[in-house]
């Protein structure tokens, strides 16, 4: 019998493919490095053929000296929302627009103008609709400005569904990867809502659920990646949410933070609420969590490294600035950071928000702002937390923290210091794959519900734990912290004049 599972994560830094047992035990793990585009100032694009070609290679190395026939599915999962046109026969037409992307701020607009928040919570679970990085206002830009390409398009799908077309020949999404366009409890695209938008429905992709199976691996694509020609592929889907299920956020009150090039907060709950900008996620009827992405987390350490580390590069430049942040007290003397370098999502949803170092002072230095960064990325994180805290009415006594930002003990102090409760590391590093090869299993039947699933295959880290020394220094700066968007929003306003 296959008792193998692979989770397969098309990200926006790499393409990652890790091959699991039916235990979560990671057998074999593979990366294939991205390359993200911007030929202009505020794009972020990607070439969906490198998904693909990544997606090839990683399957094969993980699948080396492995009998394919032994691999009971494939799981899907990626960077989201991001857009990429394909034609009738499936080819992409130019590259991909990726989630941080923020060209589409006039369309943001006109849709702020044009559809209520009332609206937007009846047609798609929140009010949140009128920003740039979101569906509607992307191809609503798509549409207006590559007129050729949009004529010839069949649908407009994400990473995960490019590569899952690729290996099945099939076309679809999944319900949570159409946030912002889907009914998100039944699915189901509304004219109303499409006639309101001005764009027409019959570009986009029929959705499922995560743990649908989409298709089987076609002969192609089997003689390409070493997966068995009618191997399952499961739907899977946003990469952020199989990172909670892979780390053990699908428990009630339990929180999780993925530490990506973004940081994405998640909260389990029991309720169906939503608001504030906050996103609801429903797995299925017993799995449930709230969640919100912010714009920068790791992406301002990799700021900081290149603006301010320039006389050393790649690991050497973040080693670096680790320690420098180490050597200064909590609270950086003082000093806040604000990580809006291209403006802000969760819970604010401002893109004229501007980064920023406030306090500055003759005896700041380089190692203050290094430490700054650091505490200001976990106050975003904090800010976060609390806003889903208050919608759920519960509050979370740990926080499981994944992604490549996790791997650091002293970002996980910060943050235990900052949220003032454990942190507690995932101990499989690609959470996301994990959770994709999570729904797999429920899909094809190996496990039989995602609570089932996640105690069989999810194991709790070493917890790092707040040090009550830092507290008082932590709630005033936080308290800051928190004033200073207010504070600065009409200079912000002011400058996107």
């Amino acid at each position: 019998m296959s008792n193998l599972l692979v989770g397969l994560d098309i990200g926006t830094s790499a393409v990652k493919a890790v091959l699991f047992d039916l235990q979560g035990e990671a057998l074999a793990t593979h990366h294939e490095p991205l390359v993200v585009y911007a030929p202009e100032p505020g794009w972020a694009e990607q070439d969906p053929q490198q998904w693909w070609q990544g997606a090839q290679a990683a399957l094969r190395d993980v699948l080396t000296g492995i009998d394919g026939g032994s691999v009971a599915a494939v799981g899907l999962c990626g960077q989201c929302p991001s857009h990429v046109l394909v034609d009738e026969s499936g080819q992409a037409l130019g590259r991909a627009i990726i989630w941080r992307d923020r060209r589409a701020r006039a369309e943001a607009e006109w849709i702020g103008t044009h559809v209520s928040a009332g609206q937007a919570e009846q047609w798609t679970g929140s009010a949140v609709l009128a920003d740039a990085s979101l569906p509607p206002a992307r191809l609503r830009w798509l549409q207006a400005h590559r007129a050729e390409d949009w004529a010839r398009t069949k649908a407009v799908i994400q990473p995960k569904d490019y590569v899952g077309l690729k290996l099945t020949g099939k076309l679809a999404t999944d319900i949570h990867s159409a946030f912002s366009l889907a009914d998100p409890g039944s699915g189901s695209y509304c004219p109303d809502y499409f006639e309101a938008l001005k764009l027409p429905m019959d570009k986009l992709p029929p959705t499922m659920p995560p743990t649908g199976v989409l298709g089987e691996v076609n002969r192609e694509a089997a003689a390409l990646t070493g997966l068995a020609y009618g191997t399952p592929v499961v739907a899977g889907t946003i990469d952020a949410w199989c990172d909670t299920v892979g780390s053990g956020g699908a428990v009630v009150g339990t929180a999780v933070d993925v530490a990506g090039t973004s940081e994405i907060i998640s909260l389990a709950t029991d309720r169906r609420v939503h608001g504030q900008g906050i996103f609801l996620a429903e797995l299925g009827p017993e799995v449930r969590f709230l969640c919100g992405p912010t714009q920068a987390g790791g992406g301002s350490l990799r700021w900081l490294a290149e603006a301010f580390y320039t006389e050393t590069s790649g690991a050497e430049s973040f080693r670096r600035l680790e320690a420098d942040a180490a050597a200064v007290p909590a609270g950086s003397e003082g000093l806040i950071f604000l990580p809006y370098l291209d403006g802000e999502r969760a819970p604010i949803w401002d893109p004229t928000a501007r980064g920023g170092l406030v306090g500055l002072t003759l005896s700041h230095n380089r190692r203050h702002m290094a430490r700054a960064v650091y505490e200001g990325v976990a106050y975003s994180v904090r800010h976060v937390l609390e806003t889903c805290e208050k919608i759920a009415e519960t509050s979370a006594e740990r926080v499981i923290a994944c992604g490549g930002g996790s791997r650091s003990q002293f970002w996980n102090q910060v943050k235990a210091d900052v949220l003032q409760r454990p942190v507690v590391p995932s101990v499989v590093r690609e959470a996301s794959c994990l959770g994709a090869a999570i729904l797999a299993a429920v899909g094809v039947g190996r496990h039989e519900s995602l609570l089932a699933a996640s105690r069989n295959m999810v194991r709790p880290g070493k917890a790092v734990r707040p040090n009550p020394e830092t507290k008082i220094c932590y709630e005033r700066n936080y308290a800051a912290y928190r004033e200073l968007y207010h504070a600065l929003r009409p200079v912000y306003q002011l400058q996107s004049a």
